[in-house]
Order: C-alpha cells, then structure tokens, then sequence
C-alpha cells in the first residue's frame, strides 16, 4: 500500500523545475532563506522562479519539512520528497528527526531527493555523513559552501542503532575546515535557531553568532528573507521581498493538491468494524497482542498506546489519529537477566514468562519512540525501528479478524 503511494508521488515530484542554463561568471548568485512549511512552498517556488530570470539563486531551508503529521506518516515521506523535489531547493538541514523513518527508509528519502540534505552532525555507522556535509555553488567568478549542523542533541533518535551525533562545535570545525579548501566563501546553517554560536563562518543561516554576515528566513508570513551575493563575494546584502503579488507557482500548488488528495483517500480507506464496538482497553490489547503473535518481538512495552481523544477506528485516518505515535516501532534487545527490574506494563509473549526465562540470553522488545521520549534513560543501550510504521501494522491486525 505504501508502495503504491510512494511511486505516484514520486512520479509527481520527477517533474522538477527546469532552471535556466547561466555563464557563472556573468551574474553572482541571489540566496533565498525560507522555513519548511509546505504550504506556503508553491510561493517560495514563484519567488525563486520569478529571479532565476535575473541571476543565479540558491535556495536553502530550514525547518522541519515533515511537520505535518498525516501527510508524512500516510506516505512514508514520499509527498514531502515529492514536493520537495518539484519546488527545486537546493538544500535542507537534517535533523535528528528525520531518522524517525530509521536508516534503511531515510536512505532512500535522501537518495530520491534532488537537493543537498546537510548533516555534518549526523553520521552512520561507518562515520559518514546520513546526507550531505556541505554544499559547493558557484556565484559569478566565486565558489561558496554552506554546511548543515543538526543542534538537537538530546533527541532520543540520536541512540537509533547504526546512527552517531557529533557535537556541533565539531561537525562545524570539520566542516569548515573542509569547504575553506575547496571555496571562497564559506557558512553554516543550523536547526533549530540558536543564538551566541561564535563560529568562524563568513555567514551563518538560522544562527546568531558573533561573526559573520546573519541569514535567517522571515518571521512574517508576508515575506520572504534573500540575499545578495557582491560580485568579488565579499560582501552580503539583505534584500526582503513581499509576497502579496505574487502567483504561487502552478506546478508546485499541482503537487501540494496532489499529494494531499492521495492521503485524504487513504485515510478514508475504510476499516472492518467489530461485532462490539471498540473500547480503548480493548483495542489497546488487541493491538499489543497482535503484534506480539506475529512474532516480530518477544515483548512490548507501552503506558498509554491510545490518544485521550479515543473514537473507534472505522477508517485510516481516525487509526492514526488515535495512536499515540504511529510510526515506525522502537526495537530493544534486553538481557533476560533485567527484566526484572523493567516496568510492569511490559507484557511477554504467550508461553514466556519473566520467571522462566534462560538467564544469559536475550529478547527484543518493541515499544514506541513517545515512550522513549518520555523515558529517556531506557533508550541509552540503542534501538532498532522496525520496517514498517506502526500504523500499517496495526491495519493488518484489525483487517485480519484478530479482534472477532
């Protein structure tokens, strides 16, 4: 099912903007700073149409592109690559959570994405970058770089299995060291916004720092921050552009719609209802249960698996919308030795029991990431995410009958 989503809005997001052919010695470049919300993309877009019949434009984000909730659990990601993609960034800040959609997933998301993903202070396990260090651009006769640095250390994602965070202070020292060989002109972006990073960047994107020149996308939804690049690359302007008469880019809003109109269908998709009405109690074990009987974990443990908004999940979008977290599962392997000491709400899988089983050995135990995030401690050892969402499991549970 999620397959059949992400190709059509792959297809959608292939139709990226074609940007016309420019001699990088004639014009220097104009930088556009914006935030991630999607919504407001098909202006971003018309923007940076409208200059690129002027000048080159480099087009950076920050943000969290993903931030609607529905729309990234329902297609596993691929409406925000797809849009994305069509709107023609040329680069995003990574953070910590875009590992929610674990390694194997998030490596196809930065593959298909036709923009440079930055994460200098996200490594995989062979010590390189999850997306890209750093980006080169040429502007007139100059070159410039601009790195990506994630500040969000204390995210529970940082202990996913195969993933290292590298303190900021030392991706940007890396990171600049490079791109002072290879540019003239070098930044760094971050995300979130922080303040009083004092960095030694010729300029600095959603980070007040106490040297170099400050960009940071607008505050007001009205405008939008750009930034002029001189022609010997010495000197930044601010410019501010209003949006008022502006017409959001055509093929941009087609790929919003698009995109929104596959997950609305989706999360219509109607679901089987139970000879008794679903109770919160009910379904809850049912779900733990059916999890368990699959045999993907030995054990799950979770306080509250269910939204306090409980309403009975007749279709898709109401199933999500009353989990707590419906995507992918936290997986920890736990010696069977601790176990005693673990909460009581972990329950095993029928046939085990915490008495019974061989010391020495282990088991895997699935939870969500909202209870790592709320129990913090537990994740220290690391974690797996399983290979599909939460939700998706939860629907073949509920199609198959296991709760008649």
């Amino acid at each position: 099912m999620l397959l059949a989503v992400s190709v059509v809005l792959l297809v959608a997001g292939s139709l990226r903007c074609v940007r016309p052919a420019f001699d990088p010695a004639e014009q220097p470049a104009r930088f556009f700073v914006t935030d991630a919300r999607i919504e407001r993309f098909p202006l971003y877009a018309a923007a940076v149409k409208a200059q690129q019949k002027v000048s080159p434009t480099i087009w950076l984000v920050v943000g969290d592109p993903f931030a609607d909730t529905l729309l990234k659990t329902l297609t596993d990601g691929a409406a925000q690559v797809a849009l994305l993609n069509r709107s023609g960034i040329d680069a995003i800040v990574m953070t910590p959570e875009w590992l929610s959609f674990g390694m194997p997933r998030l490596t196809q998301i930065v593959s298909q994405c036709r923009h440079y993903s930055l994460s200098a202070s996200l490594l995989d396990g062979a010590n390189q970058a999850i997306g890209h260090p750093f980006m080169v651009r040429k502007s007139g006769p100059s070159i410039l770089a601009v790195a990506g640095v994630a500040l969000d250390s204390t995210n529970v994602l940082r202990h996913l299995a195969g993933v290292r965070y590298v303190s900021p202070d030392l991706a940007a020292g890396k990171a600049g060291a490079l791109m002072r060989q290879r540019a003239d002109v070098i930044g760094i972006a971050t995300e979130p916004r922080s303040s009083g990073l004092a960095w030694e960047f010729d300029f600095t994107v959603n980070v007040s720092a106490s040297t170099g020149f400050e960009m940071r996308p607008s505050d007001d939804t009205a405008r939008i921050n750009c930034y002029d690049v001189s022609a010997d690359a010495n000197r930044l302007t601010g410019v501010t552009l209003g949006t008022s008469r502006l017409k959001p880019d055509s093929s941009v809003a087609w790929v919003l719609d698009s995109v929104r109109a596959v997950t609305d269908s989706l999360a219509l998709r109607s679901i089987p209802s139970p000879r008794t009405p679903w109770d919160a109690e009910r379904l809850a074990d049912t779900l733990v249960q059916g999890v368990l009987a699959s045999k993907l974990v030995d054990g799950f443990l979770c306080d509250s698996l269910l939204t306090r908004d409980f309403g009975e999940p007749k279709d898709v979008g109401t199933l999500v919308s009353i989990l707590r977290d419906a995507g992918r599962l936290a997986i920890l392997t736990v010696s069977n030795d601790a176990l005693s000491d673990w909460p009581r709400e972990l329950v095993l899988r029928t046939g085990l029991s915490r008495s019974q089983l061989p010391r020495g050995q282990s088991i895997r135990i699935a939870t969500t990431v909202d209870y790592l995030r709320r129990h913090p401690a537990m994740a220290g050892a690391g974690f797996e995410l399983s290979a599909r969402p939460f939700w998706t499991i939860c629907l073949d549970i509920l199609e198959s009958g296991q709760d008649r």
